[in-house]
Parts: C-alpha cells; sequence; structure tokens
C-alpha cells in the first residue's frame, strides 16, 4: 500500500506495475493484497486509454496546425514515452505543443481560428483545442527567473529549433525533440519546476531514459551544452539521483555526481511529489491569491539559496516584471 501511494505521489504507477510483473515473473515473492492488485490493474488499464487518447490529440494538433503552415514539436509527455520499454505506462498529463513563430502570431491564430485562449504566460499560453485534452501552446520551450541563464537557454532553443520541428515521426503523427535536445531541455524543464513549485520522480525517470539513449558522442555533446548554458549545478545534483535511485552506470553520467545538491533534490522530491502537490508546507497556498502564493513559495525557495543563489534571487524580480509585461500587453 506505501508503494501504491507513493508511484501515486510520483505518478509512477503505471512503470511500477511493469515492475512488479516482472518481480512476479523472476520469482514468486511479491504477492500484494488482490484488492489492491485488482486496483492497480484498472489504474494502468486507465494510463493506457489515457495515453491513446493523448496521442491521437497530439497527432491532430500538429495537423492543425500544418494546415495554416505551422511548424510544430510535442515538448515531453508523449515523445519521451517513446524511449520506455512499454510507452502507454507512462502517466500522461497535458499536450504541450512547441509552435514556430511569433508569440503574437501564435495567440492570432488560435483566436482566429476560434480555439479558446486561456493565460498568456512568457513561455506559453492554456488552450482549448480538443474536448477533454489539456493543452498548452508553447512560444519557448521553457524559461529561468535568472535572466542570464535564461538567455543562454533561449539561444540554445533557437539554435536547434529547425530539427526539432522536422524531427517528425510518422509511427505516431507528431515530432518530438532529439536526444540531444532533451538532455538539455528536460534538465532545464527540472530545474524550473524544482524551484518554483516542486519536482517528481517522473520527470527525473523521463531524463533517466534520455541518458540510457544518448550515443556516446551524444552525450560527450550534451555534457558540452549543458555547461555551456549554465547548468551544471542541477546537474550534478540530478547525477546523485540518477545513481542513487535509478542505478544508472557511471558511464552513462554527463558530469560528476553532486552529493550535497543531489541530497536536497532528493529530499525535496520525496517531500513534494509530482510537481510540488503532496507538499504539506505548500496545501495552505491560494493559487487565486497570488500575493500569497507567490511569498508561501519564496519561503521555501529561500532554503535552497545557498545551493543557488542568482536564481533565488532572481525569482521576486522575475515576477514583479513578468506581471508588468502581461498588464502592458493586455493579457492579465
Amino acid at each position: 500500500m506505501e508503494l501504491y501511494q507513493m508511484a501515486e505521489e510520483q505518478t509512477l504507477v503505471g512503470l511500477l506495475f511493469s515492475a512488479l510483473e516482472k518481480l512476479n515473473e523472476e520469482r514468486d515473492t511479491i504477492k500484494p493484497p488482490i484488492e489492491l492488485f485488482m486496483e492497480w490493474i484498472g489504474t494502468v488499464v486507465q494510463i493506457e486509454e489515457q495515453n491513446k487518447c493523448v496521442n491521437e490529440a497530439a497527432a491532430l494538433l500538429t495537423r492543425l496546425f500544418k494546415q495554416k503552415g505551422h511548424r510544430t514539436c510535442v515538448l515531453k509527455g508523449q515523445g519521451i514515452a517513446r524511449l520506455y520499454p512499454q510507452p502507454l505506462r507512462r502517466q500522461s498529463g497535458d499536450v504541450d505543443l512547441w509552435v514556430e513563430g511569433d508569440r503574437k502570431d501564435t495567440i492570432k491564430f488560435l483566436i482566429d481560428s476560434c480555439y479558446g485562449v486561456g493565460k498568456v504566460l512568457i513561455h506559453h499560453v492554456d488552450a482549448r483545442i480538443i474536448d477533454g485534452i489539456a493543452t498548452e501552446i508553447h512560444f519557448l520551450p521553457c524559461y529561468s527567473c535568472n535572466p542570464i541563464l535564461h538567455r543562454k537557454l533561449q539561444r540554445f532553443f533557437k539554435r536547434h529549433s529547425d530539427c526539432q520541428f522536422s524531427n517528425y515521426d510518422n509511427t505516431v503523427g507528431f515530432a518530438y525533440p532529439t536526444l540531444r535536445f532533451n538532455a538539455v531541455y528536460l534538465l532545464s524543464h527540472i530545474y524550473m519546476h524544482f524551484l518554483y513549485e516542486g519536482i517528481g520522480l517522473r520527470q527525473i525517470v523521463d531524463y533517466y531514459y534520455v541518458l540510457k539513449k544518448l550515443s556516446e558522442d551524444e552525450r560527450r555533446q550534451a555534457a558540452t551544452d549543458i555547461k555551456e548554458v549554465g547548468l551544471m549545478k542541477i546537474a550534478g545534483a540530478v547525477m546523485y539521483v540518477m545513481q542513487l535511485v535509478c542505478g544508472l552506470d557511471d558511464s552513462l553520467l554527463v558530469t560528476k555526481p553532486d552529493e550535497k545538491r543531489g541530497k536536497l533534490l532528493l529530499d525535496e522530491i520525496m517531500v513534494s511529489g509530482n510537481f510540488g502537490k503532496y507538499d504539506e508546507r505548500l496545501k495552505n497556498r491560494d493559487h487565486k491569491n497570488r500575493i500569497l502564493f507567490n511569498l508561501v513559495a519564496l519561503k521555501r525557495q529561500i532554503t535552497f539559496f545557498q545551493y543557488f543563489p542568482l536564481d533565488i534571487i532572481s525569482i521576486p524580480f522575475f515576477k514583479v516584471g513578468h506581471w508588468c509585461w502581461r498588464k502592458w500587453n493586455g493579457y492579465l
């Protein structure tokens, strides 16, 4: 029951069920209560069916934008799932669609197409295009409150954007990022959520499969890319978790593990769960009251100052600047 609860908090129910099946095949020692076993099976079936729906939605979205001359790339979920031994058992979320082009042009296209447009942020807008499927239309793959890191990330994304939009997979009907791109992008995504709200083990497992699939040349290049954009500190922390939790071989790491930051990251993962949804420290945060929400989040972030000082200092300044930017452009 504890394992199942942990799997739910970390959105790894499908993946751990596959492990449970394998253990039962190898040695008949793992026997959960029949009620739990049946519930687990039912959840896995739901995960597989949801993945089929999200895959179809990603392909449909790709076609809709292509008809209007927009190239797209599906970030994270459905593309990363292709790296898993059983892709349909990776728990899916919404569809994150990176659309080539200017932010204002993309928003105009959504409005002109009579699609529902929600909250506009610096890197994406919530869109209601397909019933039952939450969709985020990305102008930028990811962002950072740290202006130096943000600028370096955007240069990397822009330099490699054409390759991502061109990486179309006929078997699924949409494009998704290359391994080299994901080695930087997923790491930046982990870092962003770790600092701002919390991160779960599912994102760590995603990155594990990227590292497993990289060739030797790609691994060396990824290490260079990570250093150039300025993500070495969080990379060292993630490598520590990779070794301790995922058992990743030393030869597959992109940098030396950082035990100090790695323990901090792992503690936060276990406390906060998937995207901080199970963090008791943030249980009273009120999303409708943005000032209170940011103050509660900042209290948590201050504890990271000694490990990531520049990024923590940048957060309140970015929040104010981002609000002013949204107000100026009529996005509030």
